[in-house]
Protein backbone atom coordinates (compact mmCIF):
# COMPACT_ATOMS: atom_id res chain seq x y z
CA UNK A 1 0.00 0.00 0.00
CA UNK A 2 1.53 3.20 -0.75
CA UNK A 3 1.31 5.58 2.35
CA UNK A 4 1.21 9.34 0.48
CA UNK A 5 -0.04 8.64 -3.11
CA UNK A 6 -3.45 8.75 -3.81
CA UNK A 7 -4.29 6.44 -5.75
CA UNK A 8 -7.76 7.10 -6.17
CA UNK A 9 -9.17 10.67 -4.67
CA UNK A 10 -12.88 10.60 -4.95
CA UNK A 11 -12.89 14.06 -3.55
CA UNK A 12 -16.13 13.97 -2.17
CA UNK A 13 -16.38 17.55 -0.11
CA UNK A 14 -19.22 19.02 1.60
CA UNK A 15 -19.50 22.03 3.43
CA UNK A 16 -20.08 22.24 7.37
CA UNK A 17 -20.71 25.30 9.54
CA UNK A 18 -18.05 26.96 11.56
CA UNK A 19 -19.50 26.37 14.51
CA UNK A 20 -18.62 22.65 14.88
CA UNK A 21 -16.18 22.37 17.69
CA UNK A 22 -14.63 18.94 15.84
CA UNK A 23 -15.43 16.40 12.92
CA UNK A 24 -17.14 13.47 13.20
CA UNK A 25 -15.73 9.56 13.03
CA UNK A 26 -18.53 8.10 11.55
CA UNK A 27 -17.61 6.14 7.89
CA UNK A 28 -18.75 2.65 7.42
CA UNK A 29 -19.21 0.41 4.30
CA UNK A 30 -22.04 -1.89 4.03
CA UNK A 31 -21.96 -5.42 2.24
CA UNK A 32 -23.20 -3.81 -1.03
CA UNK A 33 -19.82 -1.91 -1.18
CA UNK A 34 -22.00 1.17 -0.46
CA UNK A 35 -19.84 3.68 1.93
CA UNK A 36 -21.54 6.05 4.52
CA UNK A 37 -20.28 9.04 6.29
CA UNK A 38 -21.07 12.21 8.39
CA UNK A 39 -20.36 15.44 7.64
CA UNK A 40 -22.16 16.81 10.91
CA UNK A 41 -25.18 18.07 8.81
CA UNK A 42 -26.22 14.86 7.32
CA UNK A 43 -25.17 11.30 6.41
CA UNK A 44 -23.55 10.41 3.02
CA UNK A 45 -24.11 7.66 0.19
CA UNK A 46 -21.31 6.55 -1.96
CA UNK A 47 -22.06 4.24 -4.06
CA UNK A 48 -19.65 1.46 -5.69
CA UNK A 49 -19.97 3.09 -9.15
CA UNK A 50 -19.03 6.45 -7.21
CA UNK A 51 -22.30 8.25 -7.39
CA UNK A 52 -22.79 10.67 -4.07
CA UNK A 53 -25.96 11.35 -2.51
CA UNK A 54 -27.52 11.82 0.78
CA UNK A 55 -28.84 9.43 2.58
CA UNK A 56 -30.12 10.94 6.20
CA UNK A 57 -30.94 14.41 5.78
CA UNK A 58 -30.43 17.09 8.77
CA UNK A 59 -28.66 14.92 11.37
CA UNK A 60 -25.78 15.80 13.34
CA UNK A 61 -24.60 12.42 14.35
CA UNK A 62 -20.43 12.03 14.71
CA UNK A 63 -20.85 7.96 15.07
CA UNK A 64 -22.32 5.37 12.37
CA UNK A 65 -23.30 2.17 13.05
CA UNK A 66 -24.66 -1.27 10.67
CA UNK A 67 -26.22 -3.57 12.47
CA UNK A 68 -26.10 -7.59 11.20
CA UNK A 69 -28.93 -6.75 8.94
CA UNK A 70 -27.36 -3.81 7.70
CA UNK A 71 -29.24 -1.52 8.91
CA UNK A 72 -27.64 1.90 9.36
CA UNK A 73 -27.82 3.66 12.99
CA UNK A 74 -27.24 7.35 13.50
CA UNK A 75 -27.85 10.08 16.21
CA UNK A 76 -29.08 13.29 16.00
CA UNK A 77 -27.24 15.79 19.15
CA UNK A 78 -28.75 19.32 19.83
CA UNK A 79 -27.80 21.85 22.51
CA UNK A 80 -30.22 23.32 24.29
CA UNK A 81 -29.05 27.08 25.65
CA UNK A 82 -32.50 27.58 27.83
CA UNK A 83 -31.21 24.27 30.41
CA UNK A 84 -27.63 24.37 29.60
CA UNK A 85 -27.81 20.13 28.41
CA UNK A 86 -27.52 18.07 25.13
CA UNK A 87 -30.27 16.32 23.88
CA UNK A 88 -30.40 13.21 21.32
CA UNK A 89 -32.18 10.72 19.45
CA UNK A 90 -31.14 7.33 17.72
CA UNK A 91 -32.41 6.77 14.25
CA UNK A 92 -32.05 3.50 11.67
CA UNK A 93 -31.92 3.64 8.27
CA UNK A 94 -33.44 0.14 6.84
CA UNK A 95 -32.03 -1.53 3.72
CA UNK A 96 -35.41 -0.89 2.66
CA UNK A 97 -35.03 2.84 2.84
CA UNK A 98 -37.01 3.06 5.92
CA UNK A 99 -36.21 6.13 8.18
CA UNK A 100 -36.97 5.96 12.28
CA UNK A 101 -36.60 7.08 15.58
CA UNK A 102 -35.28 3.83 17.58
CA UNK A 103 -34.21 6.05 20.91
CA UNK A 104 -36.52 9.21 20.85
CA UNK A 105 -35.84 12.56 21.97
CA UNK A 106 -34.26 12.53 25.69
CA UNK A 107 -31.67 14.56 27.24
CA UNK A 108 -28.46 13.17 28.01
CA UNK A 109 -26.00 11.61 25.39
CA UNK A 110 -25.75 7.98 23.80
CA UNK A 111 -23.43 5.70 21.78
CA UNK A 112 -23.24 3.57 19.08
CA UNK A 113 -20.67 1.34 20.07
CA UNK A 114 -22.14 -1.40 19.42
CA UNK A 115 -20.97 -5.22 19.28
CA UNK A 116 -22.27 -7.48 16.61
CA UNK A 117 -24.50 -9.40 19.63
CA UNK A 118 -26.06 -5.50 20.41
CA UNK A 119 -24.03 -5.06 23.90
CA UNK A 120 -23.51 -1.46 23.90
CA UNK A 121 -20.44 0.28 25.18
CA UNK A 122 -19.84 3.74 26.73
CA UNK A 123 -17.63 5.53 29.88
CA UNK A 124 -18.68 6.82 32.77
CA UNK A 125 -16.66 9.30 34.66
CA UNK A 126 -15.90 8.90 38.47
CA UNK A 127 -13.61 10.71 41.06
CA UNK A 128 -10.61 7.85 40.16
CA UNK A 129 -10.92 8.30 36.48
CA UNK A 130 -13.41 7.10 33.75
CA UNK A 131 -14.82 3.56 33.04
CA UNK A 132 -15.81 2.07 30.27
CA UNK A 133 -19.42 0.19 31.06
CA UNK A 134 -21.44 -2.49 28.87
CA UNK A 135 -25.02 -2.57 28.45
CA UNK A 136 -26.41 -6.02 27.39
CA UNK A 137 -29.15 -7.11 25.39
CA UNK A 138 -31.51 -7.37 28.14
CA UNK A 139 -30.66 -3.54 29.40
CA UNK A 140 -28.29 -4.74 32.49
CA UNK A 141 -25.21 -2.66 33.03
CA UNK A 142 -21.63 -3.61 34.46
CA UNK A 143 -18.32 -2.38 34.31
CA UNK A 144 -16.11 -4.38 31.35
CA UNK A 145 -13.06 -3.62 33.22
CA UNK A 146 -11.25 -2.73 36.22
CA UNK A 147 -8.98 -0.82 34.47
CA UNK A 148 -9.61 3.47 35.40
CA UNK A 149 -9.05 5.32 31.92
CA UNK A 150 -7.36 8.90 31.90
CA UNK A 151 -9.76 10.78 29.27
CA UNK A 152 -11.53 8.44 26.81
CA UNK A 153 -12.59 10.25 23.61
CA UNK A 154 -13.91 7.80 21.17
CA UNK A 155 -14.71 4.16 21.19
CA UNK A 156 -14.74 1.20 18.15
CA UNK A 157 -15.54 -2.32 18.52
CA UNK A 158 -13.25 -4.39 16.06
CA UNK A 159 -14.80 -7.50 14.77
CA UNK A 160 -11.51 -8.13 13.53
CA UNK A 161 -10.09 -8.63 17.06
CA UNK A 162 -13.50 -9.35 18.93
CA UNK A 163 -11.62 -6.58 21.08
CA UNK A 164 -13.08 -2.97 22.17
CA UNK A 165 -10.36 -0.61 21.05
CA UNK A 166 -10.52 2.87 23.11
CA UNK A 167 -8.46 5.95 22.63
CA UNK A 168 -7.80 7.10 25.76
CA UNK A 169 -5.89 10.69 25.93
CA UNK A 170 -2.82 10.41 23.27
CA UNK A 171 -2.80 6.77 23.46
CA UNK A 172 -5.13 3.55 22.14
CA UNK A 173 -6.03 0.93 24.64
CA UNK A 174 -7.73 -2.76 23.75
CA UNK A 175 -9.91 -4.48 26.03
CA UNK A 176 -9.87 -7.82 25.36
CA UNK A 177 -11.51 -11.05 27.24
CA UNK A 178 -11.70 -11.03 30.74
CA UNK A 179 -11.55 -7.20 31.07
CA UNK A 180 -7.75 -7.06 30.13
CA UNK A 181 -6.50 -4.14 28.78
CA UNK A 182 -3.43 -3.31 26.95
CA UNK A 183 -1.69 -0.39 25.02
CA UNK A 184 -0.98 -0.89 21.71
CA UNK A 185 -0.59 3.33 20.19
CA UNK A 186 1.55 4.69 22.12
CA UNK A 187 3.75 7.72 20.83
CA UNK A 188 1.46 8.97 18.78
CA UNK A 189 1.53 13.01 19.31
CA UNK A 190 4.39 14.34 17.35
CA UNK A 191 6.70 17.18 17.81
CA UNK A 192 5.59 20.28 16.28
CA UNK A 193 2.07 22.10 16.28
CA UNK A 194 -0.82 20.06 15.68
CA UNK A 195 -3.30 20.89 13.06
CA UNK A 196 -5.43 23.61 13.48
CA UNK A 197 -3.84 23.82 16.91
CA UNK A 198 -5.97 21.45 18.55
CA UNK A 199 -5.41 20.48 21.89
CA UNK A 200 -4.14 16.71 23.19
CA UNK A 201 -7.42 15.48 23.95
CA UNK A 202 -8.48 15.75 20.46
CA UNK A 203 -5.22 14.72 18.89
CA UNK A 204 -6.05 10.94 18.39
CA UNK A 205 -9.73 10.41 16.42
CA UNK A 206 -11.37 7.42 15.15
CA UNK A 207 -10.06 3.81 14.65
CA UNK A 208 -10.68 0.95 12.80
CA UNK A 209 -8.94 -2.45 12.18
CA UNK A 210 -8.37 -4.51 8.55
CA UNK A 211 -9.11 -8.90 8.04
CA UNK A 212 -5.54 -9.38 9.56
CA UNK A 213 -6.17 -8.05 13.04
CA UNK A 214 -4.04 -4.62 12.16
CA UNK A 215 -5.78 -1.44 13.74
CA UNK A 216 -5.35 1.72 11.87
CA UNK A 217 -5.55 5.42 13.91
CA UNK A 218 -6.86 8.65 12.26
CA UNK A 219 -3.46 10.79 14.48
CA UNK A 220 -5.87 14.12 13.17
CA UNK A 221 -3.52 16.14 14.98
CA UNK A 222 -0.55 15.02 13.11
CA UNK A 223 -2.53 14.87 9.70
CA UNK A 224 -1.90 10.92 9.68
CA UNK A 225 -3.34 7.16 9.13
CA UNK A 226 -1.09 4.99 11.80
CA UNK A 227 -1.45 1.49 11.07
CA UNK A 228 -0.10 -0.65 14.06
CA UNK A 229 0.02 -4.56 13.01
CA UNK A 230 -0.84 -7.65 15.34
CA UNK A 231 3.17 -7.53 16.22
CA UNK A 232 3.41 -3.70 17.48
CA UNK A 233 4.84 -2.30 14.59
CA UNK A 234 3.73 1.17 13.53
CA UNK A 235 3.92 2.91 10.44
CA UNK A 236 2.83 5.76 8.28
CA UNK A 237 0.13 4.63 5.58
CA UNK A 238 -1.20 7.64 4.91
CA UNK A 239 -0.24 11.52 5.56
CA UNK A 240 -2.62 14.33 4.61
CA UNK A 241 -2.22 16.80 2.20
CA UNK A 242 -1.72 20.44 3.70
CA UNK A 243 -5.25 22.20 5.10
CA UNK A 244 -6.60 18.26 5.95
CA UNK A 245 -5.82 16.00 8.23
CA UNK A 246 -7.94 12.55 8.62
CA UNK A 247 -10.31 11.66 11.29
CA UNK A 248 -11.83 8.50 10.47
CA UNK A 249 -11.86 5.57 8.02
CA UNK A 250 -12.16 2.14 7.11
CA UNK A 251 -10.90 -1.13 5.09
CA UNK A 252 -13.38 -2.43 2.61
CA UNK A 253 -13.28 -6.00 1.89
CA UNK A 254 -10.71 -5.87 -0.91
CA UNK A 255 -8.45 -4.37 1.27
CA UNK A 256 -8.52 -0.64 -0.11
CA UNK A 257 -8.55 1.83 2.35
CA UNK A 258 -10.66 4.94 2.82
CA UNK A 259 -10.14 7.71 4.32
CA UNK A 260 -12.10 10.70 5.73
CA UNK A 261 -10.58 13.99 6.18
CA UNK A 262 -11.67 17.37 7.97
CA UNK A 263 -10.30 20.59 6.83
CA UNK A 264 -9.03 23.85 8.75
CA UNK A 265 -11.83 25.65 6.74
CA UNK A 266 -14.48 23.00 8.09
CA UNK A 267 -15.04 20.96 5.18
CA UNK A 268 -15.63 17.02 5.02
CA UNK A 269 -14.21 14.52 2.15
CA UNK A 270 -14.15 10.68 1.75
CA UNK A 271 -11.29 9.17 -0.13
CA UNK A 272 -10.15 6.01 -0.95
CA UNK A 273 -6.91 5.47 -1.05
CA UNK A 274 -3.45 2.79 -1.87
Amino acid sequence: MASQRILLAVALLTQSPALLAHPGIGIVMDDRGNVYYTDLEQVWRITPEGERTVAVPDVHTHQLYLDAAGALHGQHEWYEEATDTWGYYVWRLGRDGELRKTVPDVQGNNTLVRDPAGNTYWSSRTGEGVRVMVTDTAGWDRQLTRHRFRDIRWMHWSTDRNTLLVVDHLQVKEVGAGGAVTTIGDGLKEEGPSFGGVADRHYVFGTWTDRVGSVYVAVYGAGKVRRIDRAGRMTTVYTAPEGWSPCGGLVAPDGALWVMEFSQGNRTRVMRVG
